[in-house]
């Protein structure tokens, strides 16, 4: 089960820039040791070593990859990259199925209406999180008409807990 948490958007994205630049000072370090390695290692079967290099930073890109889900996903500092990441996650879950959850809630299904609050708020959260104000604007009226349709059938507005698994009766055959 994701729940939306409340996070400042400033600091968001101090957070994550701060393990971007981690990351990438790891991949950096990592892919330049893979790449010369392919070099050196497999330098005398191939003349195309520009290949050989793009596959050792490949190869490290993987290592990357493997120590951040390891060893750093449940840092303090990977909090909030990682809650981005799962928030997004979710919001796919329902995009996946968005037109068939639509068509569901012109047709009053509460399940349907819960789904797609769930994903105005995420949406919501997560554009103020990025700072992106031109798409906050772009889903305010569709927002706006789901909350009556809610509060006309006494349903909770408050809808911040979601399982993709709800988005199993309204995915197309």
């Amino acid at each position: 089960m994701f729940k939306i948490e409340e996070i400042d958007p400033v600091y968001y994205r101090k957070q994550t820039r701060k393990a971007t630049l981690m990351v990438m000072a790891i991949f950096i370090i990592i892919g330049f040791i893979t790449a010369t390695m392919a070099v050196d290692w497999f330098g005398e079967y191939s003349s195309n070593h520009l290949v050989l290099n793009f596959i050792g930073a490949f190869v490290g890109l993987l290592i990357t990859a493997g120590i951040v889900k390891v060893f750093f996903a449940n840092k303090p500092w990977m909090k909030e990259a990682i809650y981005a990441w799962r928030l997004k996650r979710n919001l796919m879950y329902v995009s996946n199925a968005l037109n068939n959850i639509k068509q569901a809630v012109e047709d009053n299904d509460p399940q349907a209406m819960k789904i797609l609050r769930f994903y105005h708020l995420g949406l919501e959260q997560m554009h103020k999180l990025e700072d992106n104000n031109q798409a906050l604007i772009d889903i305010v009226a569709e927002k706006r008409e789901l909350e009556e349709k809610m509060q006309k059938q006494d349903l909770e507005l408050n809808q911040i807990e979601f399982d993709f698994t709800w988005t199993e009766d309204y995915k197309s055959e």
